[in-house]
């Protein structure tokens, strides 16, 4: 698939099919993920892929469930909720692989060095998105809130000192799969040149 071509496909996948995923293609979407650029080229990051249904299971349920109080959406964002919300926890259920993308944390978010190690992240979550849709997958965000992320990490045994920014949810996107609609930016109306 030609690049703008993945970019412009790409979109948040909440609902997928009972099938795994190869574990070649897996791979090339970690490996995609762990050639993102990083602070200091340190990489200081530390990748777990779960691709074993009852682990997945067990994961999600360490996810609280979400409501949604919106009947009629009005804005693009409400219709995400009204998507979104509901689905946080059987996204996760539903999925062929989660990818939880820790970062070492040597320092906290007030230092910069903590915000870039961060940030590194974040570029190598979004290698892993473009590249799932590459391979014709469906791909989603969740943000773990709350005690998730200390529960996941206290389940899947992580070492301290590492932090989930995000889970990276995988699968072949189901049929009738709900995609809420998109807020339309263009190059026009988001960027200014050369000053505000």
């Amino acid at each position: 698939m030609e690049f703008y071509e993945t970019v412009n496909r790409r979109r948040s996948i909440r609902q997928f099919e009972d099938k795994p995923i190869p574990r070649e293609a897996l791979e090339r979407i970690l490996d995609a993920g762990l050639k993102a650029p990083s602070s200091n080229h340190q990489r200081r990051w530390e990748l777990v892929a779960l691709t074993d249904k009852n682990v997945i299971s067990d994961v999600a349920k360490l996810v609280k469930p979400y409501y949604c109080r919106i009947d009629e959406p009005k804005t693009p964002q409400q219709e995400m909720f009204k998507i979104a919300y509901p689905r946080q926890r059987s996204m996760i259920e539903e999925s062929a692989c989660v990818i939880l993308p820790y970062f070492k944390q040597k320092y906290g978010f007030e230092n910069a060095y903590g915000l870039m190690d961060y940030g590194a992240t974040w570029a190598l979550i979004e290698n892993m998105l473009l590249a799932a849709t590459a391979e014709g997958l469906g791909s989603v965000v969740h943000i773990p809130v709350k005690k998730e992320p200390e529960q996941i990490k206290s389940f899947l045994n992580v070492p301290d000192g590492y932090c989930l920014p995000a889970m990276v949810i995988l699968g072949y996107a189901a049929k009738d799969a709900l995609v809420p609609s998109q807020v339309k930016t263009t190059v026009e109306n988001k960027v200014r040149w050369n000053k505000w």
